[in-house]
């Protein structure tokens, strides 16, 4: 297939913003693909040659990519400099200097999918010495062949940033259309594996019968199983039959342990893989998890060394780094949790009731003291042994309890009210940041405000619920500034419903976890979900939670009734 079919449709993906638009475009593209370059297309569509959980980077930065234009063109890298300047886009620098190049290579060949997606892929494997210039020229090969719009789109898929509207989340809808199919059977075979290139291969090759073929895999992350929030012990006995499992609720990171033989593998929800980070996880782990292969889920957490207690979240954070790493890990000791199994050998145990999957996770994981647990569970029905159990885990520093469904199947990548959260804490929400106003007084030159949205369950579009000023310290002010300017867009973002004029737009990729006092229907200040906040405030960035993740317009109305409930008790 040659790699022009695919460079135009980017571009006429780049030109829409209309949701069924690009859905058409993707859904025809697909159709006119073979089968055996189905996965590159796919890969490529999200701007990288690797799924979203394999932790690559072309290693290639803007110099570089500015040497190869010029040497592809005929062009000085100040001309390169010079028109980067005026345009501020370097994939449409490479297509008007590839477009006038000054010069003319004999025998070059037409660029196929095949070719553009194994030369970006082979870019982190050219290490050592010289190594600069190998990738220099790597990529100017291929632009020395290549059209305006392709060198456009070459560029871009190397520096990672494609700029056509396509996430993850698009392409259930288009790999449906395409191939005839329900998107829900899409989406689950999405959620077993997290890697739509499989999936779309999956369901041109058999259709329904190929998507039912996928499966866990060690290597693959699924997506997690999520909790709703429960009102209290009551509604917890009544959603569950009057028993249920209840596990301590750890405030960490969500790691999913994926073990081959000797190899250990940290995937987060995020589907980022993380073993690097945490090398003193690694032997633990080996020597914890019994089986060859196995894959299984649990929470990682920073524990005070003097005290013993896990730490908050923002300690475990500070982890997450690439170098470093071993002082750190001296610093900040973790330990993770295990509580579900999803793989034990070659069975998959996500159809299998919770009490077994329990059952099963104790038979083959050994505890190694300090390092690898399994969390603490009691199965209950009295309301008395609940509420003693809750305040166990919030005096020894946890955030609550989790109560499970006994009977209840591990539902990949689904938040339903067969995993229930038990928190007394204040009520927060999750939600994506889409626009800022600059600070006034000591907040000037920095955003003082931010707009935040909730998610649209139906459409995957973002709705504005409120705009949060408070709970910030002068340094987050001054990071969180710096780091949304990286961000920053001219107008809302396309997948964003917005109506309040902000002074900063963002692409919607940023998490807050926002405390408030109350849920008002129709606020003063109009939102496009029809909900706003009372006295919103800043409480961190949610670092572990996609924007995918993030609460739900419909969890919010639900939050305003169970509100609404319980003032009329109290009246």
């Amino acid at each position: 297939m040659l790699y022009r079919t695919l460079a135009e449709a980017f571009e006429k993906l780049e030109r829409t913003s209309s949701y069924l638009e690009k859905n058409s475009i993707i859904a025809e593209l697909l159709k006119r693909t073979p089968e055996e370059e189905i996965e590159h297309v796919v890969l490529l569509l999200l701007g990288r040659p690797w799924p979203a959980y394999v932790s690559k980077e072309t290693g290639v930065g803007l110099q570089q990519l500015k040497k190869a234009i010029a040497k592809a063109s005929g062009y000085s890298t100040s001309d390169v400099d010079k028109l980067m300047r005026e345009v501020g886009d370097l994939g449409e620098v490479a297509a008007r200097l590839i477009g006038k190049k000054r010069q003319v290579t004999l025998f070059t060949e037409k660029l196929t999918v095949g070719k553009v997606f194994e030369r970006i892929r082979q870019l982190p494997e050219i290490t050592g010495e010289g190594s600069v210039d190998r990738k220099t020229d790597h990529i100017s090969e291929l632009l020395t062949s290549a059209s305006p719009v392709e060198a456009k789109f070459v560029v871009r898929t190397v520096l990672g940033d494609l700029r056509i509207g396509v996430a993850e989340g698009r392409l259930r809808d288009a790999i449906a259309t395409a191939f005839d199919l329900d998107p829900q059977e899409v989406e689950h075979a999405y959620m077993l594996t997290t890697d739509y290139s499989m999936v779309a291969k999956a369901a041109a090759m058999g259709g329904r019968r190929g998507l039912g073929k996928l499966s866990v895999c060690v290597g693959h992350p699924v997506n997690p199983m999520l909790a709703q929030r429960a009102e209290d012990i009551d509604e917890i006995l009544e959603r569950m039959g009057g028993k249920a499992a209840f596990e301590i609720k750890l405030d960490g990171i969500r790691i999913q342990v994926h073990k081959e033989g000797d190899r250990i593998q940290l995937f987060t929800r995020r589907m980022e893989d993380y073993s690097s980070m945490f090398p003193d996880l690694i032997e633990p782990l080996r020597k914890a998890v019994k089986p060859k292969r196995a894959i299984v889920d649990g929470e990682l957490v920073a524990i005070d060394k003097r005290a013993g207690r896990p730490m908050p979240f923002q300690e475990v954070l500070r982890r997450r780094r690439k170098y470093g790493i071993k002082e750190t890990a001296e610093q900040i000791p973790v330990q993770i949790q295990l509580f579900d199994v999803l793989l034990v050998e070659d069975r998959p145990m996500l159809a299998e009731p919770y009490v077994r999957r329990r059952k099963m996770l104790e038979k083959i994981v050994d505890v190694v003291e300090g390092k690898v647990g399994v969390v603490e569970q009691r199965v209950l029905d009295k309301k008395e042994d609940i509420q003693k159990f809750l305040d166990k885990a919030v005096r020894i520093g946890h955030e609550g309890l989790l109560a499970k469904d006994l009977k209840s199947s591990y539902r990949a990548g689904r938040r339903e009210f067969l995993w229930l959260k038990l928190k007394p804490a204040v009520e927060t929400l999750d939600l994506v940041v889409v626009g800022a106003h600059y600070g006034k007084g000591k907040r000037a030159g920095v955003f003082g405000s931010y707009v935040l949205a909730a998610r649209d369950e139906e459409t995957g579009r973002y709705q504005t619920v409120t705009r949060c000023g408070s709970g910030f310290t002068d340094d987050d002010l001054k990071d969180l500034t710096k780091m949304f300017k990286k961000i920053q867009i001219k107008r809302p973002h396309e997948d964003v419903d917005m109506e309040i004029e902000a002074d900063a737009y963002f692409e919607p990729r940023v998490v807050f976890e926002i405390a408030y006092e109350e849920i008002q229907v129709s606020p003063e200040e109009k939102h496009t979900s029809g909900m706003g906040l009372r006295f919103p405030r800043y409480l961190r960035v949610r670092e572990d939670r996609r924007p995918e993740e993030i609460t739900t317009v419909r969890e919010i109305e639900e939050l305003f009734e169970l509100q609404e409930r319980r003032k009329g008790k109290r009246s």
